[in-house]
């Protein structure tokens, strides 16, 4: 009796705060993991342009169902604020053959209140703020993280770095959750090791976890 054959795996890749434009950086992420024959996708998340964060998590819910009819395994890498969304993506659709990584991304509000408060870090204090990244924060530690099972949590990776000054680094960890802590320094430094150093062992864990 043959085994029926694996499906191919896609990236669904959700930017960190910004209005979604594709830089240098995310033109060499997206070319080495194409080398490691891997469909990448960008999201393009524009946090400053108003959408509710209902709205983002319907966008992204889409995505990544035509992923999944595309390819058949979907892994969800959110970067620093795209961390949360990515989360709440996988939460919708935690029935289907997905997993999600969270890159040095913000689940909890935490009790900051200098310059790392999610208030500031969400720029609610500015002219271009990003309401849907607070509440996305918001959801994620209220009704995500509460209810994910066991099995769920298994599907779920936690990338970190030794230093971080924009995410505090105990706010982006999962009980429960498999972790990984880069030999990087800084939120640059942590988005380099998470999206080039570590792309083989994002590839090893999502095919061990799914089908």
């Amino acid at each position: 009796m043959t085994s029926s054959p694996r499906h191919e795996l896609a990236v669904l890749y959700i930017n960190g705060l910004g209005d979604g434009s594709i830089h240098a950086k995310d033109k060499l992420v997206q070319k080495w993991w194409r080398q490691a024959g891997i469909h990448f996708h960008h999201a393009g998340v524009d946090w400053y342009n108003g959408k509710s964060f209902d709205d983002r998590l319907a966008e992204m819910t889409t995505e990544a169902n035509e992923l999944i009819a595309k390819s058949g395994r979907v892994a969800i890498i959110g970067s620093s604020a795209g961390g949360s969304l990515a989360l709440s993506t996988f939460f919708e659709l935690r029935d289907k053959n997905i997993c999600a990584i969270n890159a040095h991304g913000r689940l909890r509000k935490g009790d900051y209140t200098n310059h790392n408060s999610l208030h500031h870090r969400a720029h609610l204090d500015t002219d271009k703020p990003s309401q849907s990244f607070y509440d996305c924060v918001v959801h994620v530690e209220n009704e995500v993280l509460p209810n994910l099972t066991e099995q769920e949590k298994r599907l779920i990776l936690v990338l970190s770095q030794l230093t971080d000054l924009v995410v505090p680094t105990e706010l982006m960890s999962i009980e429960g959750a498999k972790e990984h802590r880069s030999f990087a320094f800084g939120h640059l430094g942590g988005f380099l090791a998470h999206l080039l150093a570590d792309r083989d062992f994002i590839i090893e864990f999502a095919n061990k976890e799914l089908e």
